[in-house]
């Protein structure tokens, strides 16, 4: 049966449950450690699945592919949901311990729409929040969703872990974002999803040099 185009998150779960996410996983991640080897961008971040972090095997595999790539560990974030995070599994911690003691920074994603484990805010397991879009969506017009994320950005601040605000779609809600002290952000306002040709393309953004290949990410 064919079913065409399917949305990311149903996608993945079907991945996951066909036992496939790993190999899928590594090939996305080799393609877009390739990429940014070739570039002067200044990292890349790649969402990875909680089925990845359970394996055992995974920090090695992530050197293994920045060596093969040739990319500084420290360009590379992995964004993973605060979910796996509060399974409290030995296992999953030792695995993150491993990566950020390569170089390789770990990002919350979504922060605030689950159950906010500040508990790994509180150890510094992490290295990046993203607030999430639901919050950043009401900013200009829901006192309560800009009470929310101030905090969320203060609390960041505060523990010296990095934040970025998700799914800006508005000047107004870049305007109050940077009053807030959040100064990373992502969304339609900045830029659609582009190819990396695109991506190559904007003004700022180039490649390495002759000498490193690019490939599709």
């Amino acid at each position: 049966e064919v079913h065409g185009a399917l949305p990311a998150a149903q996608f993945i779960a079907i991945a996951e449950e066909r036992g496939l996410i790993g190999e899928l996983g590594k090939w996305a991640l080799s393609e877009a450690c390739r990429f940014a080897a070739g570039t002067e961008l200044p990292w890349i971040a790649v969402n990875i699945s909680p089925m990845q972090l359970r394996d055992a095997g995974f920090a090695e595999q992530i050197a293994g592919i920045l060596k093969e790539t040739g990319l500084d560990p420290s360009r590379l974030q992995l964004e993973t949901t605060e979910g796996v995070l509060l399974e409290h599994n030995d296992a999953i911690g030792a695995v993150i311990a491993a990566l950020r003691q390569s170089g390789v920074r770990i990002v919350l994603d979504d922060f605030g729409a689950g159950y906010s484990s500040l508990s790994y805010l509180r150890r510094q397991a992490i290295d990046k929040l993203k607030i999430d879009r639901s919050f950043v969506r009401l900013l200009d017009e829901d006192e309560s969703a800009r009470a929310i994320a101030k905090t969320l950005i203060e609390l960041a601040l505060a523990l010296k872990v990095e934040v970025t605000a998700e799914g800006v779609e508005t000047d107004a809600q870049k305007a109050l974002l940077v009053g807030m002290g959040c100064l990373q952000m992502q969304g339609y306002l900045l830029s659609p999803p582009l190819e990396p040709g695109q991506l190559l393309a904007l003004p700022g953004v180039s490649s390495a040099g002759p000498e490193r290949s690019v490939a599709r990410a």
